[in-house]
């Protein structure tokens, strides 16, 4: 009986230091179950060690209130992440036209507030008057886990831990005793990529729990390509366009960042070649007078050839 207790008092504890209400039985540090059946839906999950909710695909349940699913976002940040304000992660309001100002909104996405022009007369919505008051009450909190982990983060990490450096923009194993709230450096880069500038210094994690994973790009600095790859617009090293990777990331002497070799008159030779169009994200054929190659500019004897190069696809390492 007195175990039970005082294990009771240990749980209710540990709710309230992370942030959450303690009548929730730490239900948000759960890990969620599938289900079984057959009607498949999506849904939201919280991840502590992430301090996130991402999307996750389960079967459909008659009742939500006793699981660490939830049926949209916002459900889930405001059970599990109530330190966040709920205008966080709203839509940006809509432009009036000659109505607007200049404001400032929050992109949960890449972690920044960005300037807009629209009618801030609603405190409600995701418009701010100023950089620095979006950036106290959206950023700070949403990446608290990053900006501020408290010892209560590590309650279920254990030791050594690993933070995110602000001055040095990368993740590290925390040597002083503090808690860093991270298990590992790779979830504390997937976090924090966000509050990186040089995104290509990060390595490539092709998150796919969001609501629609799409066709992106991201550099892996190794072998200095673009590579291709399924996830979401995650905050780091994960690019909408092929041409946008190439050329933040990849050196201007790259063969696939090179101006297309196919002479004046492409149209017109014995050989047919290939070479990266870098805008279409496409390897071209083009016609030339020469059989010889230079291999040091951007034409390439087979398709298969161009392709190797300027259009790889990210092969995920086993134990990622």
């Amino acid at each position: 009986m007195h175990k039970e207790i005082i294990w009771t008092l240990i749980v209710t504890a540990l709710g309230i230091c992370s942030g959450q209400n303690s009548q929730d039985d730490n239900l948000c540090l759960d890990t969620p179950d599938f289900g079984q059946g057959r009607d498949v839906v999506k849904g939201w999950s919280y991840n502590s060690e992430l301090d996130k909710c991402y999307v996750f695909d389960h079967v459909r349940r008659n009742d939500y209130s006793n699981e660490n699913i939830f049926l949209d976002e916002s459900a889930c940040n405001k059970r599990c992440r109530p330190n966040v304000p709920a205008k966080c992660y709203a839509k940006p309001p809509s432009s009036e036209g000659s109505l607007d100002l200049p404001v400032v909104t929050y992109d949960r996405t890449t972690g920044k507030c960005l300037p807009i022009r629209a009618p801030d007369e609603d405190q409600t919505k995701n418009v701010f008057r100023s950089d620095a008051s979006c950036t106290k009450e959206c950023r700070d909190t949403d990446l608290r886990l990053c900006l501020n982990a408290t010892e209560a983060d590590c309650e279920y990490i254990g030791s050594p831990s690993y933070g995110y450096d602000s001055k040095e923009q990368t993740c590290k194993q925390k040597t002083d005793g503090s808690c860093g709230g991270f298990r590992s450096v790779e979830d504390c880069l997937k976090r924090c990529g966000p509050l990186v500038e040089n995104k290509c210094k990060l390595p490539i994690q092709n998150i796919l729990t969001c609501e629609e994973p799409q066709k992106r790009y991201g550099y892996n600095e190794k072998t200095q390509q673009c590579e291709e790859l399924l996830g979401c617009a995650d905050g780091g090293n994960s690019f909408q366009e092929a041409e946008h990777c190439w050329k933040s990331c990849a050196p201007a002497t790259h063969r696939c960042n090179m101006k297309p070799d196919t002479g004046r008159f492409p149209k017109f030779g014995f050989y047919t070649r290939y070479y990266f169009d870098i805008k279409r994200n496409e390897c071209s054929s083009a016609k030339k007078t020469r059989s010889k190659v230079p291999g040091n500019t951007n034409l390439f004897e087979t398709a298969v050839q161009c392709e190797k190069i300027c259009k790889p696809k990210y092969q995920e390492k086993l134990g990622n």
